[in-house]
């Protein structure tokens, strides 16, 4: 597997300057570090940066820079599901301000569950004003899918087997240097496993057997990871393409499963009673429908209690059309403060209706519903016209958003930059993939064979000088599509459009 960054041409807007256009390549490669860095060491890298501004708000700021020089936010609002988000952001606005004078920092934090919604416009809007970014984030996406597999395990045990040895951050107090949370981790090997299984990377067997040997070490720790990471799959593979195959990744996880009933019991989750097992994975399983554990089914219990305290107050009760605004401690204000620093109530979707009242719950669902819908709408249009690659691509949007929403309806993963982030880079990625598609619809097709190839726009390669004459032409490379079964249609079928080795 071929890691190294290769700088593919662009077909750039005619508007952008040379600077512009370095501009929106070099914050495409920077928020794919960033989001790296969310994925694999949490909270702590979410510390990174200067209080009050951390790494996600600065991140802001240059990303606004980079979508005025090289950037078109246009086609992203212009859809229907921006409306509702733009919507939606200006509600959290106006529930926000009464609140900053009694609560200062605490109501901006809140308020970014919504505010980080800026990353979809500014991420669509890099993408959508040069097309082949949005290959170069799935190439990225490769290697950060390598990077998490080697890595994530060790962090992940490091930080649950011996906390107590890990130092906090200097200037919080209340973070460690490492940090990982189960169900966020199970999310990104749902995704990671999608992206193989649909075949958008290659699939080596010590690839696939990592990944296998990572979902088993986690899965244990978290009920909602667990499921997202099983519905996630689910979805993918109901929206695969026709090449897609998933052979390796059953005799993996059948591997693994095997090896974990046997070293299980030796490997006991500090602080909890929960052990990496398969005994541990059926008890999660039942716990989920109220036949578990006492101690899986006790913080069940307090969380439908609460999300029932949360409903009747809102739907039925006095914060109908307002809610309780963004700044309060939900869990205080609740009576449901059972775990240090806990503000909200375990679900994301509960804290939008408590914060927002129905009429913000109402345009969050619909925005939702909107985008899956847009989804789901571009995948048909692939699936008619035989672009598997792009269905591959839907399928694989559909699947992360699909996992990111059932993890957040567990646990604080929406309320702060490691999953908020994340979900709106997904929701702005979706509103590009869509607009793309439409206006390049062969941005994943090569020629077919004895067919004459289109010479492709070329640009000089030169980051730090403006482009010269004798500069050397780097123009996109072929593809192959991994296991592709060409040669098995017959003559003068037509030829769904080829893929790439991502």
């Amino acid at each position: 597997m071929n890691l190294s960054f290769q700088p593919t041409g662009h077909t750039f807007d005619r508007g952008l300057t040379t600077r512009g256009r370095r501009a929106g390549d070099r914050y495409v490669l920077w928020h794919a570090g960033m989001l790296l860095g969310y994925a694999l060491f949490s909270r702590s890298f979410a510390y990174v940066g200067v209080p009050p501004l951390f790494v996600g708000e600065i991140m802001i700021l240059v990303g606004l820079a980079a979508l005025v020089r090289a950037g078109r936010a246009g086609p992203i609002l212009s859809q229907p599901a921006a409306w509702l988000m733009v919507a939606l952001v200006a509600l959290a606005a106006y529930r926000t301000v009464p609140y900053l004078s009694e609560y200062g920092v605490d109501a901006i934090r809140d308020f970014m569950m919504i505010g980080y919604a800026v990353y979809a416009i500014i991420v669509g809007g890099i993408v959508v004003a040069c097309p082949e970014r949005l290959l170069t984030l799935v190439e990225k996406y490769r290697v950060f899918a390598v990077v998490m597999v080697s890595l994530v395990w060790i962090v992940y045990l490091i930080s649950k087997i011996a906390p107590e040895s890990v130092p906090f951050l200097p200037w919080t107090g209340n973070a460690r240097i490492i940090e990982a949370k189960g169900g966020d981790i199970m999310v990104h090997l749902c995704a990671i496993t999608v992206f193989a299984v649909l075949g958008m990377m290659e699939r080596k067997p010590w690839f696939m057997f990592a990944l296998a040997a990572n979902t088993a070490i986690v899965v244990a720790s978290n009920r909602g990871g667990m499921l997202a990471y099983a519905i996630g799959f689910a979805i993918a593979y109901a929206m695969r393409p026709p090449e897609a195959r998933v052979g390796r990744l059953v005799y993996a996880f059948v591997l693994f499963a095997a090896l974990g009933v046997l070293i299980g019991p030796l490997a006991q989750l500090q602080g909890t009673s929960r052990s990496i097992s398969v005994d541990q994975i059926v008890l999660n399983v039942t716990s989920i429908f109220g036949q578990g554990d006492e101690g899986l089914d006790g913080t069940r219990k307090w969380r439908l209690q609460w999300w029932t305290k949360i409903w009747d107050g809102t739907v039925h009760g006095p914060y109908f059309w307002t809610g309780r605004g963004f700044g309060i401690n939900l869990a205080v204000a609740d009576g449901f403060d059972v775990i240090k620093e806990l503000r909200s109530p375990h679900n994301g979707h509960m804290t939008v209706l408590a914060r927002m009242g129905v009429p913000g719950f109402v345009l969050w669902l619909s925005m939702l519903g909107l985008w899956t819908a847009s989804i789901f709408a571009a995948w048909l249009r692939a699936r008619r016209a035989g672009r598997h690659r792009w269905m591959a691509l839907f399928a694989f949007l559909t699947a992360y958003m699909a996992a990111i929403h059932v993890n957040a309806s567990f646990d604080v993963f929406l309320e702060g930059p490691m999953g908020g982030i994340w979900f709106w880079t997904v929701f702005g990625l979706g509103l590009a993939a869509i607009r793309i598609q439409i206006t390049h619809p062969d941005l994943f097709t090569r020629p077919e064979p004895g067919v004459p190839a289109r010479q492709p726009l070329s640009i000089p390669f030169a980051w730090h000088s403006e482009p010269d004459a004798a500069a050397p032409q780097l123009s996109l490379p072929p593809f192959a599509w991994p296991d592709d079964p060409r040669s098995e249609r017959a003559p003068g079928a037509a030829q769904p459009d080829a893929a790439y080795s991502w």
